[in-house]
């Protein structure tokens, strides 16, 4: 593995691994990100921390608070129906786009994930979290569009926030909203990605 390669997977890793703890993060809880302390936690220099918390206030994840630091943003139900539109905004115009057939892998990966997901327990925050993981990168990877692809996945983790906390909150009625929800989709034609994502548009559209 070269450098350059060796870099940006331990990059991806350290935005993955601090995504992740702000999403799981309980609500309530305050969580401040130190450079210095994650540079010494990842091995990495403080360039790199500072790309990875630039992305993560990109996805409004994070902000920077004068005489504090960078700080996990507390979610706003007040917020929650812009984040909603936004993100159901950003698939409409993927259906725009000239989407590719998905792959007999990442049909099988739909399949997958629909078994899973009936198998999810209340208390499987994890297993929730790589659930919502799963399906991003799948999709991500459908959007040939490379601005809108980002903007996607920026919407996206602010959802996930939404669904983490709506399980910290009420597990039994979140559980059940998840499972519904892949059950949906993975009913989808198959592999026909423009009927994949206008079903998660339409069920975007009933959470409003």
């Amino acid at each position: 593995m070269n450098q350059s390669s060796h870099f940006d997977t331990k990059h991806t890793r350290t935005l993955d691994d601090l995504r992740r703890n702000i999403c799981m993060a309980q609500p309530g809880e305050d969580l401040v990100l130190h450079e210095t302390a994650l540079t010494a936690q990842y091995g990495m220099s403080r360039t790199p921390i500072r790309q990875i918390l630039q992305r993560l206030a990109y996805e409004r994840l994070v902000e920077t608070r004068s005489g504090v630091g960078t700080v996990v943003v507390a979610l706003q139900e007040a917020q929650r129906k812009r984040d909603t539109l936004t993100h159901k905004g950003i698939l409409q115009a993927a259906l725009l786009q000239d989407l590719p057939d998905l792959s007999i892998a990442q049909h099988s990966d739909i399949l997958a994930l629909s078994g899973i997901a009936s198998m999810v327990g209340e208390d499987d925050r994890d297993l929730q979290y790589d659930v919502k993981s799963r399906l991003h990168g799948l999709l991500s990877g459908l959007i040939p569009d490379p601005i809108l692809q980002d903007a996607f996945s920026a919407s996206y983790w602010r959802m996930v926030r939404w669904h983490m906390r709506d399980l910290a909150v009420d597990a039994t009625a979140a559980t059940g909203r998840l499972q519904a929800f892949i059950e949906r989709i993975a009913a989808y034609e198959a592999r026909n990605s423009r009927d994949l994502v206008s079903r998660i548009v339409e069920e975007e559209s009933a959470g409003l």
